[in-house]
């Protein structure tokens, strides 16, 4: 087989894996994760008093009326955010459990569509540039650090399919940001029918989230495999390559989340004040993370880091072993 459709299929493999487990188990960490980061202040504007009262008043130009919060929102059949955001961020297993209780289960998977429609060619593409690009910097630069080489092999990779799909993760967010979400084609439909400006919508901050992940992930990635190699012995070189796969996808993705969490809740927020306001008059990255530090501090940087972390570090895991077993099964022995 080609090499380079050998490279193309394993990640694909890969990729099918992984979004399985990710359909069944991590979709529900990324909505929590996604619904931790927007229920800050600075996305829903209230003062203390209207966060803390235990009613509400309406007019409808005739009369007046009072009512108790819970009941509102047992009537609206609506979750809180959507009436009055939480004082302060939740914790992951209450996050859960109140949007199990008020949304059904079904809400954790919101936003599969995008993700699965997305899992396979984006890997794919993301996969097999990575490992071209790297052998030609190496054929390049052969005197040049195989770490150095692997963060720029990363980078370009991962910029170029995030550029691909960036409309499907637009359309992901906002499935999963709020509760009672339109249908994926209903969020397709707007997205196209905005144009380029709307198809592409929050690229910036998701470049600005990716490529730095990216390039500390294939950074960590080769350094640890080839620390392993040298101290793990095995009779089986393909079982040792796998499972040194296995271990270093999880140090490498938990070590890039926490370098780029930030730039994380940055992208969700940014993504969503594109969609809902005139582009012109939203903030620059700078610009929006000197306006969470400052109205929030470190727990609105670090907003979703748990479920972040617990999703992203065994799904890279998942992904890169699953993706040296493949290539190696198609290699001759």
């Amino acid at each position: 087989m080609d090499e380079t459709l050998q490279k193309s299929v394993a990640a694909s493999v890969g990729a099918v894996v992984t979004s399985c487990v990710c359909a069944c188990v991590f979709i529900a960490l990324e909505v929590v994760k996604t619904r931790l980061q927007v229920q800050a202040p600075s996305v829903v504007h209230a003062t203390p008093a209207v966060l803390k009262c235990p009613y509400y008043s309406f007019s409808n130009g005739l009369m007046d009326t009072m009512l108790p919060k819970q009941r509102l929102l047992r009537q609206c059949k609506c979750s809180p955010q959507q009436i009055c955001w939480p004082a302060k961020p939740d914790s992951v297993l209450h996050t859960m459990a109140r949007i199990v209780r008020l949304e059904g289960p079904l809400a954790l998977y919101a936003g599969l569509p995008p993700t699965l429609l997305t899992a396979v060619p984006s890997t794919a593409v993301y996969f097999t540039s990575y490992e071209l690009l790297l052998e030609k910097l190496q054929e390049t630069y052969p005197e040049q650090s195989h770490g150095l080489l692997a963060m720029a092999a990363g980078s370009t990779a991962r910029a170029a399919a995030a550029t691909m799909f960036s409309p499907f993760e637009l359309i992901r967010v906002q499935m999963q940001a709020f509760a009672n979400a339109l249908p994926f084609t209903t969020y397709a439909r707007q997205v196209w029918q905005g144009g380029a400006r709307q198809l592409f919508a929050g690229l910036g901050a998701t470049l600005a989230r990716d490529i730095p992940f990216s390039a500390c992930y294939w950074c960590g990635i080769e350094t640890s495999k080839r620390y392993l190699s040298k101290r793990v012995p095995s009779a089986d070189d393909r079982q040792q390559q796998v499972a040194i796969a296995l271990v270093s996808g999880v140090l490498a993705g938990t070590l890039a989340t926490l370098a780029t969490h930030p730039l994380d809740v940055v992208k969700t927020r940014s993504q969503l004040l594109l969609y809902s306001t005139d582009a012109a008059s939203v903030p620059s990255i700078p610009q929006l993370v000197r306006k969470v530090w400052t109205a929030e501090g470190v727990r609105g940087l670090t907003a979703g880091l748990v479920p972040r972390v617990v999703k992203v570090a065994p799904a890279c895991a998942i992904m890169l072993s699953s993706y040296e077993a493949t290539k190696r099964a198609f290699s001759p022995r």
